[in-house]
């Protein structure tokens, strides 16, 4: 088949999550993304958490989830998006078969092919995934249900104050970097999902933590919550042989030298 993006063109990927997966957790979605021209995305976008029904109300909320987490939007997301797409529809390897595995969640993508609707299963699930999970974050933040990432670090030192806001937006797709409330600089996209993986990696402790704004002496984190975790005191190791603070002053000492 033509591998090429059709502009216009329009296109449905479904998309659950692998059969192993447990409830609260399981969803399946349907994202269809209508191509108008090379600047104009529209999407219609679906998603429902299933097997619930034998859950308790505590066990959910208890996940992080609510009773009505299934939602739809249509709108249009920021061209970028189109180019996203694009890069990763043209890359992949497809196949025409269906395959499922318990242990995969499960992609198709519906196109017109010859005058006909065929349907394409990618074979690199796991880039698709994660491509698709940032498109989700994308619409929830276009859309105006979640805001855009937003991290803060500020080191207090005897005779000095350092302070590291970090920006993302998923909509816009971009990442910003500003130092002491300078004018921000943008970073490559790559470098957020390392900089999640690194601070996330620890113990976040939101009883330890308050919603002072800090001025002692001490290294401490925010992520637009109202709350301030100070490292060593909120922000914990998770074992007694992990060096996750020291991974996290270290990124931050490499962020205000960049």
């Amino acid at each position: 088949m033509d591998k090429n993006l059709q502009i216009p063109g329009h296109y449905i990927v479904r998309y659950q999550t692998a059969p192993v997966v447990p409830a609260p957790f399981a969803h399946f979605y349907t994202l269809k993304l209508d191509i108008q021209s090379a600047e104009e995305l529209l999407i219609d976008f679906d998603i429902v958490y299933n097997d619930r029904i034998e859950l308790t109300d505590d066990e959910i909320y208890d996940e992080g989830f609510t009773k009505d987490d299934d939602y739809r939007w249509k709108g249009t997301l920021p061209a970028v998006w189109i180019s996203e797409f694009r890069e990763i529809f043209e890359s992949s390897k497809t196949i025409r078969k269906r395959e499922e595995s318990e242990y995969e969640d499960f992609i198709e993508i519906e196109l017109d092919e010859n005058d006909k609707r065929v349907t394409i299963y990618p074979v690199d699930k796991e880039r698709w995934s994660y491509f698709l999970q940032e498109m989700m974050q994308a619409i929830f933040e276009t859309a105006g249900r979640e805001k855009p990432f937003e991290l803060t670090y500020v080191d207090i030192d005897n005779d000095s104050k350092l302070t590291i806001d970090l920006k993302a937006s998923f909509g816009q797709k971009e990442f910003t970097l500003s130092k002491n409330a300078g004018a921000p600089r943008k970073l490559h996209w790559d470098q957020l999902q390392k900089i999640m993986d690194t601070v996330y990696k620890a113990e976040f402790v939101a009883d330890n933590a308050s919603e002072s704004i800090p001025t002692k002496r001490g290294k401490y984190l925010t992520a637009g919550d109202g709350l301030w975790y100070q490292m060593g005191v909120a922000v914990l190791e998770t074992t007694s042989k992990s060096k996750d603070l020291a991974k996290i002053e270290a990124l931050f000492n490499t962020l205000s030298k960049q």
